[in-house]
């Protein structure tokens, strides 16, 4: 493991940490690398139900290393970075497990994009929010376009991409970007493990096609009718779904193994 992300666990609940202090935990390319290839072995793994994505020394993320941005940079390389950015946020979107980030500090650019594509945001009273693409001279990148609107509707999310101004942790919550927003003193590494150890409880079958259908979009009524088609009836026949009706059957709490 590299020591830009570093990986602890806790139960069923990965935890995993950007580290680079000086960076405010940039995404360097690096970083990106050690990221991606940390999340794809974690969504690999059976023993890990939900994740809490979080960053050292007090802040989430500072976005794209802007450090990096002096030398020109080829449109291949520009699309290569581009490419490895997409492996993270896609293990994160489009994996198994629900993924929770806990924010403090800033989560700026490309670490307001990490955060969003998070299933649930917790965040400290410090926290900040920028979309500071705009100020560089950049459209909002891996996956903000997208996951933004999602959460605070077109017209907010024009105007923080339009203005890159910061949105404060109160108003974050108030948007929609911020799930829970923690008072001073919580710690807000306890609460977003009591949080993903909620999402760790039930039946990990069901919880993965329920993240897949919500990544995918149910955009209508017939969305979700095919989707209910195509999976609810192998859902029918897993153990774990057995294993439920028998646990309620003689009242007691269910054993889910994931098959």
């Amino acid at each position: 493991m590299s020591e830009l992300v570093l990986q602890e666990r806790h139960g069923a609940v990965a935890v995993v940490t950007l580290n680079n202090e000086k960076t405010r935990n940039a995404l360097s390319r690096d970083m990106l690398f050690a990221l991606a290839e940390c999340l794809e072995a974690l969504n690999e793994d059976a023993q890990v139900r939900a994740i809490v994505l979080k960053g050292a020394n007090g802040h989430f993320c500072s976005g794209g290393d802007v450090s990096g941005m002096s030398a020109e940079r080829p449109l291949p390389v520009g699309r290569g970075r581009m490419v490895l950015g997409h492996r993270v946020i896609r293990a994160v979107v489009e994996s198994t497990k629900p993924v929770v980030a806990m924010v403090e500090g800033y989560a700026a650019g490309a670490g307001f994009s990490l955060a969003t594509a998070a299933d649930f945001v917790v965040a400290t009273p410090n926290a900040k929010f920028v979309s500071s693409f705009a100020k560089v001279g950049l459209i909002p990148d891996l996956g903000l376009l997208w996951t933004l609107p999602q959460r605070v509707g077109l017209a907010q999310a024009k105007r923080i991409f339009y203005s890159a101004r910061v949105v404060a942790s109160a108003e974050a919550a108030q948007l929609g970007i911020v799930d829970e927003l923690l008072e001073e003193g919580v710690d807000p590494l306890v609460r977003s493990l009591e949080i993903a150890a909620e999402f760790t409880a039930n039946a990990p079958l069901s919880v993965a096609l329920v993240r897949s259908a919500l990544a995918r979009g149910v955009t209508c009524l017939g969305d979700a009718l095919d989707y209910e088609m195509d999976n609810q009836a192998a859902l029918y026949l897993t153990k774990d779904h057995r294993e439920a009706v028998d646990a309620f059957l003689n009242k007691r709490a269910p054993e889910f193994v994931g098959l």
